[in-house]
Order: C-alpha cells, then sequence, then structure tokens
C-alpha cells in the first residue's frame, strides 16, 4: 500500500514498538529498526527528487557545516542506495506523520518526501512506526527493563557519556552495558562492523544520523542480533533536552 494512504493511527505505538524489540530479544531472532526523517529524506532524494545544488543549499547540510557536520558529505550516491538496502532489510521503519509531526524541518522535507521516495522505490516495509519512537520509548519502564536484562552495546560519539549517565542514574536497574564504540564518520561504517564482533551483546543502540539505517540492519543481518536506529537520544540525554523525558527510577525502586 502506498504512503499516500497509510494513516497515522496505523503507526506502530511505541509499547508495541518495544513488544516486538523484546519478542526478538527473547527469541534471539534478528531485528532492525531504522527512522526515516528530513535528513535522511534529503540523502535519499539525490539524483531523483532534489538536485545536487538544492541539497548543498539544505538548511540540513548549511547546519551540518556550521555544527562540525552530520557525519556525512553530499552528494553521495552509494550513501542513497546503501540507505535504501537498509529499509528494505529492516523490520520496522519510522516515518513522520501526516499530521501534527514534531519534526523541526519545512514540510516539504518531512512526510511528503517520504511518500515519494517509497512510491519511487517502491519501498514496503513489514511494519511502520512514528519517527520519534526512539525518543518516546524512554519514558517506558518497559524500555528500562530491557537494558536491566539485555546486554547492550552502545554505538555513537555520545556512547561513552550515555553509558555513564545512565548507569549513574539507574543504579536500582542497572544497565547491563556490554561496551561502547565511538561512531563520528560514514566512512567509519566498515571499521565499526568489525569491531561490533567483538562484543558480547544481544541488542546496539545507534545513534549515528542517517548512517545508523545503514549500520542496524546489517548489524542484525550479520550477528543476528537486536539493532535499533537510537537517533538523538543519547545526545539528548548527555545534554538533557526537554524534547525527551526519561522514565525516572524512584529512589527505593528494586529491579523485577
Amino acid at each position: 500500500m502506498s504512503l499516500h494512504n497509510f494513516t497515522d493511527e496505523k503507526l506502530l505505538s511505541e509499547l508495541e514498538v518495544l513488544r516486538r524489540i523484546h519478542k526478538a530479544l527473547r527469541h534471539k531472532k534478528p531485528f532492525s529498526l531504522v527512522r526515516i526523517g528530513d535528513g535522511e529524506n534529503i540523502v535519499l532524494a539525490q539524483g531523483k527528487f532534489l538536485t545536487n545544488q538544492e541539497i548543498r543549499q539544505s538548511y540540513w547540510v548549511q547546519q551540518g557545516l556550521r555544527t562540525g557536520g552530520k557525519g556525512v558529505e553530499l552528494p553521495n550516491l552509494t550513501l542513497r542506495n546503501r540507505m535504501l538496502n537498509g529499509i528494505k532489510e529492516a523490520d520496522i521503519v519510522g516515518i513522520c506523520r501526516r499530521h501534527n509531526d514534531e519534526v523541526a524541518a519545512p514540510p516539504r522535507f518531512k512526510r511528503v518526501l517520504t511518500n515519494k521516495i517509497f512510491d519511487y522505490y517502491r519501498l514496503r516495509p513489514p511494519a511502520l512506526c512514528y519517527v520519534f519512537c526512539n525518543r518516546k520509548m524512554v519514558a517506558y519502564r518497559y524500555f528500562w527493563k530491557i537494558l536491566h536484562r539485555y546486554r547492550t552495546l552502545l554505538i555513537s560519539k555520545w556512547a561513552d557519556q550515555y553509558a555513564r549517565r545512565i548507569k549513574a542514574k539507574y543504579t536500582s536497574l542497572p544497565p547491563q552495558i556490554a561496551g561502547t564504540i565511538d561512531f563520528q564518520h560514514y566512512d567509519q561504517i566498515p571499521t565499526v562492523l568489525k569491531m561490533v564482533g567483538k562484543f558480547d551483546f544481544d541488542l546496539a543502540l545507534i545513534s549515528a544520523g542517517v548512517n545508523a539505517v545503514i549500520l542496524a540492519p546489517a548489524i542484525a543481518k550479520r550477528y543476528r542480533k537486536v539493532a535499533i536506529d537510537f537517533g538523538k537520544t543519547m545526545m539528548y540525554t548527555v545534554r538533557p533536552n526537554y524534547r525527551i523525558r526519561p522514565w525516572t527510577p524512584p529512589e527505593s525502586a528494586s529491579p523485577q
């Protein structure tokens, strides 16, 4: 079914996404979730819906130039094609809502562009959720119980700081952090995929910008693990931001 006809009500809830993640972990099945927001849309639109000049002049690329980069340089059609392959391999894909979307970007770079891209490339993910499921699932105790029960690998330039922060904050429900891998740029993907094999883990949380659309399905397929595109959640935890409201354990809480 075309995304043009896919209503917001049909998107999986964050709780249902967590249930599917948990089910994959319990049954030790490979599973991946990727997310397509405005930045991913811009990369995917290369050569078809946006010219190279439009991309270079876009707010997204210009923002990257001001803030030290987005972990990729455009144009890059190989990156686009690898992301398309990642979407095809993912079990759940997060997309913008048709109405009341929270992505801070011009409307033409959000759901309307996703619709065009998915139709053009005939992308038909098995399940769809809201693009910000990554930010919203941390509001559930269920999420933190999963991190407590399953060995979790963190992949991000924020990974070390995030690990320290949640270990200190969730002492009553301590997360099992199997390790951290620093990720800064698209060029690191081959090296990082090899490094992943050195860790004994069940779940990978990946905060690596658009590169997570490549990394999550690749990790799930190669290592038969659960891999989640975690977006900016690590950064917004290390540098607390109103965009996320994580569940906070009571002082006297104990693991169940």
